[in-house]
């Protein structure tokens, strides 16, 4: 069974999320020096709240991480891109158990900083020499007359089997998008709160539920 879009008015699990994640003030110190306001390539936010058998899931990404590109798809394969990195997103568990037993039960994509939810602005690439060419991107953009710095914002429930105390999970996310280097998790479930940096060599954390 397909996952089912979420509405624009989300479902109050979602809200309770933020609120919980807000009320919470998890790792205040780690979240200060990321600053979890600045668009950031190669830095995402991931908040998770565990209750039961059921998982909310927010996610927070420049668009440069998943797509390579910020600017509004100027081609077909742009734009095949962008339909692919939502099928991905809406259909494929940002987290999940070593047993894989997690599924997508609803979901929301959108891609902010434009008109359309497929577009963005083109930025840099991660190299040596990447000042200068964000810069070049940085004359692209005010030529094409687009604005910069459009990000994902993903909402999941998932609904999962046996999530026992102090479970390990796993995300895929920097696995599927290499531009993603860095993912802070923050959690909340019935027995507190906590928080992970992952990576691409280390993308595995624990829940105490």
């Amino acid at each position: 069974m397909s996952a089912k879009r979420i509405p624009p008015n989300r479902p109050r699990s979602l809200h309770k999320l933020e609120c919980m994640i807000a009320a919470c003030s998890l790792a205040p110190v780690a979240l200060a020096a990321d600053n979890p306001g600045a668009h950031e390539h190669g830095h995402a936010r991931l908040q998770m709240a565990v209750e039961e058998n059921r998982i909310d899931l927010m996610l927070n990404s420049p668009a440069y991480n998943l797509a390579g590109f910020e600017h509004g798809a100027r081609t077909e394969a742009e734009k095949d891109r962008l339909a692919d990195i939502n099928r991905w997103l809406e259909t494929t568990p940002l987290v999940n158990t070593a047993a894989a037993d997690c599924r997508v039960t609803a979901s929301a994509v959108e891609l902010g900083g434009g008109e359309e939810n497929h577009s963005g602005d083109t930025h840099h690439d991660h190299g040596h020499d990447e000042h200068d060419h964000h810069e070049d991107e940085h004359h692209d953009e005010e030529h094409h007359g687009e604005t910069t710095h459009r990000e994902y914002d993903v909402s999941q429930q998932l609904e999962c089997n046996h999530l026992d105390a102090d479970l390990a999970f796993t995300s895929a996310l920097m696995e599927r998008f290499e531009g993603m280097k860095e993912l802070t998790v923050e959690w909340v479930s019935p027995s507190g709160q906590g928080s992970a940096r992952l990576t691409p060599s280390n993308r595995a954390f624990t829940v105490n539920n």
